[in-house]
């Protein structure tokens, strides 16, 4: 700074008007710092808001099919899986483990999951397709282990063990009309598949196939939401041609197990 500068040439007498040039200059950098700062900390602590606002939907999930307003149910947990499906990009893009470290994203993330992916569509098959509640509670179970297994997912960007997509099973079951033995019997065995060591396609991050899993994923999403604006009068046609990805992402999954093994 000027003032120090002077001071320490040994001047005799350094001009008051200096100090003070110094001090706003100071006050200039600290308020451009802080800027700077907040450039970068707002948007990274957006990021957990858009995480969080995924709770809100969950609940009013559970809330809509609470009222029997079920197709309105399943559009909250759509949104709700949106929000899922960026936030993870976001929170790379803008490094919010650094520059919002005091929120948990992951822990959030997982808490929000269990809610929109199991509690909400568990609670929506109860209600439509009146899956006995002992059937239900072993899913709940199967999926809480999951979620708090510390390698659900896995380093080289699989699932670890399947990924607990009940809202896509059950709208599937409720679309086929399958009897209540039926639907049981299919939970039940994914219920099991939660537990199994078996790895999964993470279909935004794996990198085997990468593209073409986000092209037919992306794909799939639409077919969804189609199937779910038209509900219960959703065509033969569509519903089984949205089949296609399912038995893709089956299948791509059994086949890198096998080739890795």
């Amino acid at each position: 700074m000027l003032y120090h500068y002077f001071q320490k040439s040994g001047a005799s007498k350094v001009p008051l008007f200096l100090f003070y040039w110094d001090v706003i200059a100071l006050r200039q950098t600290s308020i451009l710092n802080v800027h700077e700062r907040l450039d970068v900390k707002i948007p990274a602590y957006g990021v957990h808001v858009l995480t969080a606002v995924g709770a809100a939907f969950g609940l009013w999930a559970i809330l809509l099919t609470y009222d029997g307003l079920y197709q309105q149910a399943m559009w909250m947990l759509a949104v709700a899986v949106f929000i899922d499906a960026v936030d993870g990009t976001l929170a790379r893009a803008f490094n919010v483990k650094e520059e919002a470290p005091v929120i948990d994203g992951a822990l959030m993330d997982n808490i929000i999951d269990y809610t929109t992916w199991t509690i909400a569509p568990l609670l929506w098959a109860y209600a439509t397709l009146q899956i006995p509640s002992w059937v239900l509670m072993l899913c709940a179970l199967g999926s809480i282990l999951g979620f708090s297994n510390t390698k659900a997912k896995t380093d080289d960007q699989f699932f670890w063990r399947f990924p607990s997509y009940w809202n896509i099973v059950v709208f599937y079951m409720f679309l086929l009309d399958l009897s209540t033995t039926f639907c049981s019997i299919i939970l039940i065995l994914f219920a099991i598949g939660t537990i199994m060591p078996v790895k999964f396609v993470y279909p935004t991050q794996t990198v085997h196939f990468k593209k073409l899993n986000v092209i037919l994923g992306g794909v799939f999403f639409i077919q969804l939401l189609v199937l779910l604006y038209l509900f219960d009068e959703s065509p033969p046609l569509l519903i089984y041609s949205s089949f296609i990805y399912p038995v893709y992402y089956f299948g791509l999954s059994y086949y890198l197990n096998l080739k890795k093994n």
